[in-house]
Parts: structure tokens; C-alpha cells; sequence
């Protein structure tokens, strides 16, 4: 089982990122009525999204010989933009590749395109490109930039958390999307060792609820049948690492697919930012009231990413 994270492995990934990644803003969010709630802009980061974190955390701790070997990645697109972004920050010397699903937002494979890395585009799901992938690493001896399920790349996404109690110390809640559970593992870890009064809450779309069911069921679902969702960065099943870390998380809530819509519009209408599925999802939890602030305390909102295809952004602001 994966080792718990402590406060001095975010720490150090914050030291290793900071040179490369400012902190986002946490703002009010005027989409969620109450004014309790403020939105961790995770959106604004260079590549429209946290993993970016996580992959600078991994990419800036390896050896000269690992880098040699090149790196490859599995993504539904953010993760991949993450490792592309930390290959060019880092001097842009280590070859890459980078396994998406035919399924992924045009909007990401096209960011991505932009890079001097290698895009393989195939498959319906994230978890058969990171099945590809992990193929990859075998034949090649590349090292594999885990999404999600790598020590590194928790702490590194985990970093957000030292952000929001430096910004806002008032802080009751942090409302966290949860996919492979990186980000919530990291956050929680961060939280918990100096604040554990503050109550961490994961969102996960309905469609694809695999943390509540790997709690329910004793058992974590590393692979998981999700149904299609606009909420796609967070379709499939978690990791050990959110698992091992299960203990420090107070409450999982489910949104609709309706309410990640309501949410995307409330989000541009309202604060003028514009979030993806994933991004939204916390800000679901709150207008549906699935999630309720009834102790008064302020809570932070994690936006997770912006990089919907316009299309779809376009179509959801003309039907509402």
C-alpha cells in the first residue's frame, strides 16, 4: 500500500515549483450565493490546469540518467499539457510521449500539438491510454509520469492547499474534484498536518462515482466503467494514493451531469471564468446544495482546469 504523505513532501514540492508557477488567485465566488464561498482559480495556471504542478514536482526530482531514458504519460489531455509544460520549463531536453484517449477535448489535444513532444491519440478511455503507456515504458525503459498515483505528483498538486490557508487563513472547507485523487490526497495531507479542523470534501461526477464506491466496498477501484460525462479529467477509477489517504477526507458528494452544466454557465455568467467539466464540479456541489455550508466558515472551491472545447461552451450558454 502507497505510504502517507506528510506536510514536508508538500513543502518540498512547493520549493521545487515556485520558481516556475506563481500562486493562482482565490477570489469570492459571486456564482454561488451565500458569499461563503471563494474559487481557488487553478483555471489560470499556464495550461489552463493544477496538474501542471504535479508534473514540474516529478519532472524537476529526476536523475540525469532518467531523463536520458525520456518520459511517458497517460492523460485525458491536462495531465499531458502538465508534463509538456514541465519538459520546456525545464530546459526542454527530454523526449516525451504522451498517450491521450480518441476522446479527449479537441480543445486539450490541440494545446498539447503545440509542444516539441510526441501525442498518441487512441482509445476510448483514460484507463486504456494509461494502459498504453504503461506498455510504452516497459519497451522503451521510459519513466512514466503518473497522473495521479505517484508520491510526487500529489505532493506537487497538493500545494494548492499551502496556497489557500496562506491566502484566506478563515478557511472552514475545501471543496476538492476528484478523478484519480492526487490532488485530494496531497491536499488533504497539506490540510490536515496544520489545520484538521478544516473539513475536506470530494466531488465527483454521478457518472463516474469511484471513490464513493471504493469507500463502500472496502477496496480500491484502480479501473472503473464510467458513463460519459462532461466532467471527463475525472472519468474512470481512483488510485491507491487517494485510498491510502481516505481517512483524512470528510465527506464525498456526487453532482449530476444538469449541474455540472448549471455550474459551467453560473461560472462564466457570474465570476467570468470559464471551467470544464472537471473544473466545475465543486461549484455543482454548492448551487445544488448537495453540499452545505451550515457552519458559517468560508470554503474554498478548487477550479480545477479551463480547457473546454468551444463548441460545448458555446452550445451551453446558448441553451441557458
Amino acid at each position: 500500500m502507497t505510504s502517507l504523505l506528510g506536510l514536508a513532501d508538500v513543502e518540498r514540492a512547493q520549493r521545487a515549483i515556485a520558481t516556475y508557477l506563481p500562486p493562482t488567485p482565490l477570489r469570492r465566488a459571486f456564482s454561488v450565493p451565500g458569499g461563503q464561498a471563494w474559487l481557488k482559480l487553478e483555471c489560470w495556471q499556464p495550461t489552463g490546469s493544477f496538474k501542471v504542478r504535479g508534473a514540474l514536482s516529478v519532472l524537476s526530482s529526476l536523475t540525469r540518467a532518467e531523463r536520458g531514458r525520456g518520459v511517458v504519460a497517460a492523460s485525458a489531455g491536462n495531465h499531458a499539457l502538465g508534463v509538456a509544460f514541465a519538459i520546456q520549463a525545464l530546459g526542454g531536453d527530454v523526449p516525451a510521449t504522451v498517450f491521450v484517449p480518441a476522446t479527449a477535448p479537441r480543445a486539450k489535444v490541440d494545446k498539447l500539438r503545440t509542444f516539441p513532444i510526441t501525442v498518441v491519440e487512441g482509445g476510448a478511455t483514460y484507463d486504456e491510454a494509461a494502459a498504453r503507456a504503461a506498455a510504452h515504458a516497459d519497451r522503451t525503459g521510459a519513466f512514466s509520469v503518473h497522473a495521479y498515483d505517484d508520491p510526487r505528483t500529489a505532493a506537487g498538486q497538493g500545494t494548492v492547499a499551502l496556497e489557500i490557508l496562506e491566502q484566506n487563513p478563515l478557511i472552514g472547507t475545501i471543496v476538492v474534484p476528484v478523478g484519480g485523487g492526487g490532488l485530494i490526497a496531497g491536499i488533504a495531507a497539506a490540510v490536515k498536518a496544520q489545520r484538521p479542523d478544516v473539513r475536506i470534501v470530494a466531488v465527483q461526477p454521478e457518472a463516474s462515482p469511484a471513490l464513493r464506491d471504493s469507500i463502500a466496498q472496502g477496496q480500491p477501484l484502480l479501473d472503473y466503467a464510467a458513463r460519459p460525462t462532461l466532467a471527463d479529467g475525472l472519468a474512470g477509477g481512483i488510485g491507491l494514493m487517494v485510498y491510502t489517504h481516505r481517512h483524512l477526507l470528510d465527506e464525498v458528494v456526487d453532482v449530476s451531469e444538469t449541474e455540472i452544466e448549471d455550474a459551467i454557465v453560473a461560472l462564466v455568467t457570474h465570476d467570468q471564468v470559464v471551467a470544464e467539466g472537471a473544473g466545475a464540479v465543486g461549484v455543482a456541489a454548492l448551487r445544488s446544495r448537495r453540499l452545505r455550508l451550515d457552519d458559517g466558515r468560508a470554503a474554498a472551491v478548487v477550479v480545477t482546469g479551463a480547457n473546454i472545447d468551444a463548441r460545448v461552451l458555446g452550445r451551453l450558454l446558448t441553451q441557458r
